[in-house]
């Protein structure tokens, strides 16, 4: 699913990468997602961290 105007994302999705191989993958609401991407950007320094919207549907929460 994407994000659009009339559904915006409720949850981010954000991944730490060793290369081409995601090492942690998180999802987690839009508040937290800011400060867990923060935190693994200082951990993990070299790594490229990624965030992006996920669309959670009320069955997946």
């Amino acid at each position: 699913m994407t994000e659009t105007l009339e559904t915006p994302a409720t949850h981010r999705r954000v991944r730490v990468w060793f290369g081409g191989h995601p090492i942690a993958d998180h999802t987690t609401s839009v508040e937290q997602a800011g400060q867990y991407e923060e935190a693994m950007r200082r951990r993990f320094a070299s790594l490229r961290v990624t965030s992006e919207p996920v669309l959670v549907d009320a069955a997946g929460r």
